[in-house]
C-alpha cells in the first residue's frame, strides 16, 4: 500500500532493509514456484467460497419472501424504544467500518466476544440469511447516526456490504448477529428472527438442500485456504534464515517510541 501523504502524514516502513537479498539467490526458484502455487491455491479457496455465496443467495431468498415486514417493523421500533428514546436527533454522528469475523487457515474466527467487552447491553439477533437481521441492524444505525452518536459498524465476511454487528460505544450498548456465518451464541438480550419468517409459505426441503450444499462448498474454501497456510510457512523457512532480526527489533524499538510520542501529541491536543 502506497502512503497517500507522504512525509506529511503516512511514511514507508521498509522492513525489506533488513534481509540479506543475496541470501535469496540460491532459492530463487523455489520461491517463486512457491509463491505461484499459493497465489493459485487462493484463487482455488475463492471460488469454492464465491460458489457458497451464490447458494446463499438462494437460502437468503427462501426466507425474504416469507418475512413479516409489519412485525418486523415493530421490533425496529421497539429497539429504538429501549435503546434511543432518551435521546433527540441532533447532528449526524461518525461511524467506523471493520470486520470482527474472517475465513483464516483455521476456519471462522470471530472476536466480537472481545469486542464487547465492555459492553454493558448486548442485543443479539439470532437467524439465516435473509432473515431481517441486516435490515434491523441498518434502521438502529442510521437513528443513532442521526442522534450523533459514534457506531461500529462490523462487516459481514462473506457479503462485505451486509452489517453483521453494530457497537454504540457510548451507549456500551451493542447489536451483535448470532448468524449461519459465525455459528456462534453469544450472551444477551436474545431476539429470534424466526419469529419473523412465515415458514408454512418456504420449501423446507430445499432450504435444507441449500444449507447443506452452502456449508459443503464454504468448508472447502477454508480447508484450500488451510493448504496456502502451509506453503505460505514452506515459503518462510526461505526468508527466516535470512532475516537480520538484532535490526528488526531496533526498527520495532524506533516505531513504538515514535507511536508513542503520536500518543503524547494526540491526549495533549484534547486538553
Amino acid at each position: 500500500m502506497d502512503p497517500l501523504n507522504p512525509g506529511a502524514v503516512d511514511e514507508i516502513l521498509n522492513m525489506g532493509q533488513h534481509w540479506n537479498e543475496r541470501g535469496f539467490e540460491k532459492y530463487r526458484t523455489e520461491l517463486i514456484e512457491t509463491n505461484k502455487e499459493i497465489k493459485n491455491t487462493f484463487e482455488r479457496a475463492y471460488k469454492f467460497i464465491g460458489a457458497a455465496k451464490l447458494i446463499h443467495t438462494d437460502w437468503s431468498t427462501y426466507n425474504k419472501k416469507s418475512l413479516d415486514h409489519s412485525k418486523l417493523a415493530a421490533l425496529e421500533e421497539d429497539l429504538k424504544n429501549k435503546i434511543l428514546s432518551k435521546y433527540d436527533i441532533t447532528t449526524l454522528g461518525k461511524e467506523r467500518h471493520l470486520f470482527a469475523t474472517a475465513f483464516t487457515p483455521n476456519g471462522i474466527v470471530t472476536f466480537i466476544d472481545n469486542l464487547c467487552e465492555e459492553c454493558e447491553k448486548m442485543y443479539v439477533l439470532n437467524g439465516g440469511p435473509g432473515t431481517g437481521k441486516t435490515q434491523v441492524l441498518n434502521f438502529i444505525l442510521h437513528e443513532a447516526l442521526k442522534r450523533g452518536f459514534f457506531v461500529e459498524i462490523y462487516h459481514d465476511p462473506l457479503i462485505p456490504e451486509r452489517i453483521e454487528h453494530i457497537i454504540i460505544p457510548e451507549l456500551k450498548t451493542a447489536l451483535i448477529s448470532s448468524n449461519e456465518i459465525n455459528n456462534r451464541k453469544f450472551n444477551g438480550i436474545q431476539i429470534f428472527m424466526e419469529n419473523f419468517v412465515n415458514y408454512s409459505l418456504i420449501d423446507k426441503a430445499e432450504i435444507d438442500q441449500d444449507k447443506e450444499i452452502f456449508y459443503n462448498l464454504l468448508n472447502k474454501g477454508l480447508s484450500i485456504i488451510g493448504s496456502a497456510k502451509k506453503l505460505h510457512d514452506n515459503l518462510e523457512k526461505y526468508y527466516i534464515e535470512n532475516m537480520h532480526f538484532e535490526d528488526i527489533n531496533k526498527t520495532y524499538g524506533i516505531l513504538l517510541n515514535r507511536l508513542s510520542e503520536y500518543e503524547k501529541e494526540y491526549i495533549n491536543s484534547k486538553k
